[in-house]
């Protein structure tokens, strides 16, 4: 397995997907009914694969999840399969706090299928170092020539902030989009470039070290 060389906190997560009339919740996670120690076995967190350095749950009143520079990722499966119906879309937010990235870059979230899968990853959010600060970028998956989109923005290290990706289920192949928002912001958009056509169905958040 390739680890991530970066540093992160995650503070909440919140995935749903559906119309904006009708939108359901699949999994939501704020960390703070956890115990400080490994995030694996906790609120349905599960280790992809068993390795060293497990994500840690730290923190006070308000828990967040501490990423290493390298070590075990975790997933949760989501309350059922979600179904990429055209017209729909999934919206994924969650809070980070990047300490440190490196200049190639990294990704630290994304979706898969089915859940526990070590394979089959989607819509990876990726953080590249960028002059004193950081980018974020967001493929869709990796292979099939897949490009990886970069914001032109500088973050702050040591700055939290809100993001929202929204992957929107289009009609037939190799056409899905994604947004990806910083604080309520637009910060980048992403259209499908893998020769790798779309997963019909969508299973689990993952946070990848």
């Amino acid at each position: 397995m390739t680890h991530r060389s970066i540093c992160t906190a995650l503070t909440a997560l919140l995935a749903s997907v559906g119309a904006a009339s009708a939108q359901l919740v699949v999994v939501s996670d704020d960390f703070n009914a956890y115990t400080n120690g490994n995030l694996a076995s906790q609120g349905g967190w599960t280790a992809t694969t068993v390795a060293a350095t497990p994500l840690q749950v730290a923190g006070g009143a308000n828990k967040y999840v501490q990423f290493g520079t390298s070590g075990q990722d975790d997933y949760k499966a989501f309350s059922g399969p979600v179904s990429a119906v055209a017209g729909e879309s999934m919206l994924s937010e969650f809070d980070i706090t990047v300490s440190a990235a490196q200049a190639t870059g990294d990704y630290f979230f994304h979706l898969s299928n089915p859940a526990g899968t070590t394979a089959n990853f989607y819509q990876r959010v990726f953080a590249r170092s960028s002059g004193s600060g950081f980018q974020l970028g967001l493929t869709e998956l990796a292979g099939g020539g897949a490009v990886t989109t970069w914001g032109t923005t500088e973050l702050a290290f040591g700055t939290t902030y809100s993001i929202a990706v929204t992957w929107n289920f289009i009609a037939g192949n190799n056409n899905d989009t994604f947004s990806l928002d910083v604080n309520g912001s637009n910060y980048l958009n992403h259209l499908w470039t893998s020769t790798t056509v779309e997963p019909a169905t969508l299973a689990a958040a993952n946070l990848r070290q």
